[in-house]
């Protein structure tokens, strides 16, 4: 098959990783891969799972330039299936794939838009024009589990324009042995200048509004209070954020207003290598997202074998199951009960974190997520035949 990946980003995050490892699948098993992509760090990587890229910016909500070069290209390089991430990209590339009468062609708004933190009468808009694309010229639309194919579907998409198919991860990537792990969180601590022996409560993302930083920085404060007033010696205790943002400046400010800034550690924008380095080096993984499409950092630190505290969206608890505690979203006291309880009782989780990473092994392996959307391209383009 000739497969074409199009999104408006070109630096590293859950969705730039879902297209990473679907890049990297398909060009394994053989499938000529493109990708069309804004410049920036995550070009090289895909240039190294095997796509042929082309790097270019949609300026427009619809982008008139866009849609007349993807068409081209659609045409010219006679692309079978193509396959678009986010709105900007998804509504200009279903346009494109019309006017080029290509066979397949996927959308997928990993976030539902409704659930977007945004103005009220812009995220109106974005639901009705996507609705409308969807149901008149995706082929399907993807919904990384049950929960976010209901919330499309209140949005107005057609239910049978809907497919479910989760997010995976190699859980061989997230495997350390206790020597390893002690060498990669040395490594890191080090870097951030914080003692290589200390407690790390850990979070990886981008730092916008919909990841909820402000509600874990704030019950971080909390928690260090509360577990001075108990008695606890949390001297040696941490929270290191690995990512940068439009909102770095501002998570930076809130810590050093709560007194908290030389316990509160951000990296900014970090090489794809330390990605692993990073959950080797936490003790915990708190994601307080307030918005989620799946979150596949969370099924990183399950298989990583962290404990995990994470909001209590529908779509993470179905991710999650009963191997991680959840806490109400953008609940701050909640949050900090829940960082203290697993701060005093850390030892007894050990069982838990073995069933977390068992549970990515079964249901959210890079080969099974790479196999359906193989399968899925391919039924598709048998239809059309």
């Amino acid at each position: 098959m000739k497969i074409l990946y199009t999104l408006n980003s070109g630096s590293p995050g859950g969705m730039e990783q879902h297209v990473l490892d679907l890049v990297t699948g398909m060009a394994n098993r053989g499938h000529e891969v493109f990708v069309w992509c804004k410049e920036g760090p995550i070009v090289e990587q895909f240039q190294k799972a095997g796509a042929k890229t082309t790097t270019t910016e949609i300026t427009f909500d619809i982008c008139p330039s866009y849609i007349l070069a993807l068409t081209e290209f659609l045409k010219k390089e006679k692309v079978e299936v193509v396959h678009a991430h986010e709105l900007k990209a998804a509504a200009n590339t279903l346009i494109a794939g019309y006017l080029a009468k290509t066979p397949v062609k996927i959308s997928h708004t990993h976030t539902p838009i409704s659930e977007w933190k945004i103005d009220p009468f812009r995220k109106r808009v974005n639901v009705l024009a996507n609705t409308f694309l969807v149901n008149y010229l995706a082929t399907r639309e993807i919904a990384l589990t049950e929960s976010r194919k209901n919330t499309k579907i209140s949005e107005g998409i057609r239910e049978g324009k809907l497919m479910v198919i989760p997010n995976g991860v190699n859980i061989d990537k997230f495997t350390f042995s206790p020597v390893e792990r002690a060498e990669l969180k040395k490594e890191i601590l080090e870097r951030y200048k914080i003692p290589t022996n200390a407690f790390t409560f850990g979070f990886l993302s981008r730092i916008t509004k919909e990841k909820g930083h402000d509600v874990l920085v704030k019950a971080f404060a909390n928690f260090l209070k509360r577990a001075e007033q108990k008695g606890q010696d949390v001297s040696n205790v941490y929270l290191l954020l690995a990512g940068g943002g439009n909102l770095e400046d501002s998570i930076k400010k809130l810590a050093t207003d709560l007194g908290i800034s030389k316990k509160v550690v951000i990296t900014g924008v970090f090489d794809a290598v330390d990605l692993t380095k990073f959950y080797a080096s936490f003790d915990a993984f708190v994601f307080p997202s307030l918005a989620e499409g799946f979150g596949i950092v969370l099924i990183e630190a399950m298989a990583s074998e962290l404990s995990i505290i994470c909001s209590d969206l529908p779509v993470l608890q179905e991710v999650g199951g009963s191997t991680v505690m959840y806490s109400e979203v953008g609940n701050v006291e909640e949050l900090t009960e829940k960082m203290y309880d697993l701060y005093v009782r850390f030892d007894r989780f050990e069982q838990v974190r073995q069933d977390a990473r068992r549970r990515v092994a079964d249901l959210f392996s890079l080969e099974n997520f790479v196999t359906k959307y193989e399968n899925l391209y391919l039924e598709l383009l048998e239809g059309m035949v």
